[in-house]
């Protein structure tokens, strides 16, 4: 997904380029969430322009900074492109998310990559909505349980605490798409870490320790392993 370059909205059945006038970073932030492209890190100009973008253009956005999307900003309006000053953003690039601490990309303590690093996500207001946007941005099928007690399964992390006070309506694409705040200084603590485990995270286990049955973790619960044609190969194979 591209996250720096001219911005164009899809406007009277057309994609048209947005005028840089009368823009400010609260309707960037916009743009930027919508795309899953993170936080603005700045807004220039263009002077390029081409031919099928040389007849009509669109102005007079106004966002409050927190909206999901740019159509719930108070209305535009199309005007002649005789300015070829044309709105240029750079996002922060993020959309990435991982799950980490359990030995698969399944299930984890949820961290996502904001101003060049890695950080957690704090639980208030943390709910299976929540998980199943991050299930499904992961490829990972859907949550089976939110939230997770992180210390004691996952680990606590360490460094920055990003996000806080997420809301999904659960069926959004990305964790970017969704309402968030970013946690002030002291305001969040890694004990308050977000975990989740998707159905799609699979383990296995010897039900006495280092010898005994093998078992398999998947889609939230633990089964048994047919012996049906395993040979000393396979086992090998389940070591990996």
């Amino acid at each position: 997904m591209e996250c720096e370059g001219e911005v164009e909205v899809f406007f009277r059945q057309d994609w048209r380029r947005v005028l840089l006038d009368s823009w400010s970073e609260s309707e960037a932030s916009v743009v930027c969430r919508q795309l899953g492209c993170g936080s603005v890190l700045n807004t220039s100009s263009s002077s390029s322009s081409s031919p099928e973008h040389s007849y009509m253009c669109v102005t007079g956005f106004n966002c409050s900074g927190s909206e999901a999307h740019l159509r719930n900003c108070s209305s535009s309006q199309a005007v002649n492109c005789s300015s070829t000053v044309q709105l240029y953003i750079t996002c922060s690039g993020y959309s990435f998310i991982r799950l980490v601490g359990s030995g698969g990309d399944c299930a984890g303590r949820l961290e996502v990559f904001h101003s060049g690093s890695w950080g957690t996500v704090s639980d208030e207001l943390w709910d299976i909505e929540d998980a199943q946007v991050v299930c499904r941005q992961l490829q990972c099928g859907v949550a089976l349980s939110a939230p997770v007690p992180v210390p004691a399964r996952f680990g606590s992390g360490t460094g920055p605490i990003w996000l806080n006070e997420v809301e999904c309506e659960g069926n959004e694409v990305s964790l970017w798409n969704c309402r968030y705040q970013l946690c002030g200084e002291d305001e969040c603590g890694h004990k308050d870490d977000v975990g989740v485990v998707c159905s799609e995270y699979k383990e296995i286990r010897l039900t006495e320790g280092c010898e005994g049955n093998l078992e398999v973790f998947y889609n939230g619960t633990w089964g048994n392993v047919c012996n049906n044609g395993m040979d000393l190969s396979g086992v090998e194979l389940w070591k990996i």
